[in-house]
């Protein structure tokens, strides 16, 4: 009963943000967090830092698909809800990229997403619904940060990453092999924004959209990424890659190593540019003839935000 009082209380506390958002299209942002002070700089100071230090570290996001699914998750479970959505199933698979998406194999999600939680280190926030619920609940041990923050072209703790061994994964990794072999031209003069670093790139499947998976179910799919990340000596890991995002950042920390949860933006370190990033400044400035769009696209690849990462 107290957790269902609990959950209540959040959500109460939570519904007007979701109504002046639906009003608004504006995405709520936070100058503090549960009790911690947030800013840009300070956001880019913890990320440098921790490459700096050299230790073992997850630094992940709740996306808001994700954090749809894992509130109908926390509602059946508390008895507040019976199954999931029609609207989390679509978007889980849509946008997320994770199949199959009947009661089972969400309920599973759910729960080890939530149970791993506890050993994340940082917390990108981006004002996403009941975002202060999950962090108070399941990971308050992790220091809450901007998660634009993360974004590679948003301050300089990309530069931590020379001279290391640097695993990227992203659905693009051929186009990021190729631009990166052309770094020099992407931003010309700032050699210092995209940093020389040994490169090392696992694919992430395209799993979104229309997309038919080659293998039977997301968690299938995850165990071989890991299987093939557990082969690879890296020191500090990019990761791009829908709804396998946030597991694959704590396989990384297991594995001793480094992981930033860098989302879609991943491909705007090298050169990359999606519909997205069109009209965001810290991306438009440094685009020219030498950037591409990606050439790797699911069926239906519109369908995500209209196509946001083409």
């Amino acid at each position: 009963m107290k957790g269902k009082a609990e959950y209540i209380k959040y959500f109460l506390s939570n519904a007007p943000w979701v109504v002046y958002q639906r009003l608004t299209k504006k995405r709520k942002t936070y100058k503090s967090f549960c009790g911690h002070k947030l800013s840009m700089e300070a956001t880019n100071s913890a990320l440098k830092m921790a490459i700096i230090s050299g230790g073992p570290f997850a630094a992940i996001r709740f996306g808001a698909v994700e954090l749809s699914c894992l509130n109908n998750h926390e509602k059946i479970e508390l008895g507040l809800a019976s199954t999931y959505k029609q609207s989390v199933r679509y978007s889980m698979k849509n946008n997320a990229g994770f199949y199959p998406t009947d009661d089972k194999h969400l309920k599973e999600y759910g729960d080890i997403l939530l149970s791993a939680l506890r050993r994340i280190d940082f917390l990108g926030t981006s004002g996403a619904h009941m975002e202060n619920y999950f962090f108070s609940k399941y990971c308050p041990q992790a220091e809450p940060l901007i998660y634009e923050g993360f974004e590679p072209l948003r301050g300089d703790w990309v530069s931590a990453l020379y001279g290391k061994r640097v695993l990227v994964v992203s659905p693009f990794s051929s186009e990021i092999e190729f631009q990166y072999s052309r770094k020099d031209k992407l931003f010309a003069g700032h050699p210092e924004v995209c940093p020389d670093f040994e490169l090392i790139t696992l694919t992430a499947p395209l799993t979104c959209a229309d997309a038919k998976p080659a293998v039977p179910s997301f968690f299938r799919s995850l165990e071989l990424l890991e299987e093939a990340m557990e082969r690879i000596d890296f020191d500090v890991m990019l990761c791009g890659a829908g709804a396998y995002g946030q597991f694959l950042c704590l396989k990384a920390k297991s594995l001793g190593k480094q992981a930033i949860q860098t989302g879609g933006a991943t491909q705007t370190l090298f050169g990359i540019l999606g519909k997205r990033w069109e009209n965001r400044e810290h991306v438009k400035k440094w685009v020219n003839e030498y950037w591409i769009r990606p050439y790797t696209k699911p069926e239906g690849f519109r369908k995500i935000e209209g196509g946001a990462y083409w």
